[in-house]
């Protein structure tokens, strides 16, 4: 029974030095200032997330407006707004001139992070996040990332994230933030054949697929009356080669290597247009079938009756 008593005692007592430093840790996580640097395609953003309570007596609208007076000074900012979430307000800075230099595959930006994070106190806790696209290489200062602090993290779908924790403080003493990033050519090269292939993948299936429907109901005119069901269970594959071709998009890191290598309206091109060629192909098939059905089925009653 005292064995019992004092583990529980030792357990008690282990818990309640714990739970200052969890909460500390925790009151530090939401204290932090998050700000995002997105450069990942033709829309290129900065996010702030500032807590509700370091406002002060700012007004939400005097924090974006001051915000983005800072960063007119460096860049041109093309749109700002804000919205309020439960423990924060997101203000969203889109910029129109992020790159100074975006050519052949090279790509260079250049962050004072001075005009970025100097409106915060020094001694504020900051997480600074640079969400990048997953078919580009980024040195940052001529540097690996984490000689300066940053982690990184798992890539999330097409994005890769570059991640700093600490006081603004320790940003302000790196000055500024020189990017140089590279696209992975033969990476990017070999997945865009992949992507494209999906298109000769759907109408190869389409074809195999509507030729056997068609064969089936020739074959067995009495499955006229269960039409619509084979006519659907027949365009499962091509809806899942349309569905495995989305993911593919979005894992493999196209979706945002297109958006930065490509101008805009040509980038769009790129992502959308496979995805709705495979759309459209899918009714063509079925439908030319539908109607090919129909007519050989009534020449054939036709020739029957004669």
């Amino acid at each position: 029974m005292k064995k019992y008593r004092m583990s529980f005692i030792l357990f008690f007592l282990v818990a309640l030095l714990a739970y200052p430093t969890m909460t500390t840790a925790e009151t530090k996580k939401i204290d932090a200032v998050e700000v995002d640097i997105c450069i990942i395609g033709g829309d290129n953003h900065f996010v702030y997330k500032i807590p509700k309570h370091l406002h002060n007596d700012t007004t939400y609208f005097e924090m974006k407006d001051y915000i983005e007076t800072s960063l007119s000074s460096h860049w041109k900012v093309e749109d700002a707004h804000y919205e309020t979430n439960q423990s924060n307000v997101a203000y969203t800075f889109f910029i129109e001139d992020l790159f100074q230099e975006r050519q052949n595959g090279q790509l260079k930006i250049s962050i004072p992070y001075s005009i970025l994070v100097g409106m915060f106190g020094e001694d504020e806790g900051i997480q600074l996040r640079i969400m990048a696209s997953k078919l580009t290489n980024w040195k940052v200062n001529a540097k690996e990332w984490t000689s300066l602090g940053f982690v990184q993290p798992f890539t999330f779908l097409s994005e890769r994230e570059y991640v700093f924790e600490g006081a603004v403080n320790e940003l302000l003493q790196q000055r500024v933030g020189h990017l140089d990033g590279s696209f992975a050519k033969g990476q990017m090269i070999l997945y865009s054949v992949i992507y494209f292939s999906f298109i000769l993948v759907q109408v190869a299936s389409c074809l195999f697929l509507a030729r056997r429907l068609k064969n089936r109901i020739l074959q067995f005119p009495e499955e006229i009356q269960h039409f619509r069901k084979l006519n659907y269970m027949y365009q499962i594959i091509p809806l899942m080669i349309i569905t495995a071709q989305i993911v593919f998009l979005l894992m493999s890191g196209l979706l945002t290597a297109f958006g930065l290598y490509f101008n805009p309206g040509i980038d769009l091109l790129f992502i959308v247009g496979p995805v709705l060629l495979n759309i459209i192909v899918l009714p063509m098939f079925f439908v030319t079938t539908e109607r090919e059905i129909s007519k050989e089925l009534r020449n054939n009653s036709v020739g029957t009756g004669m």
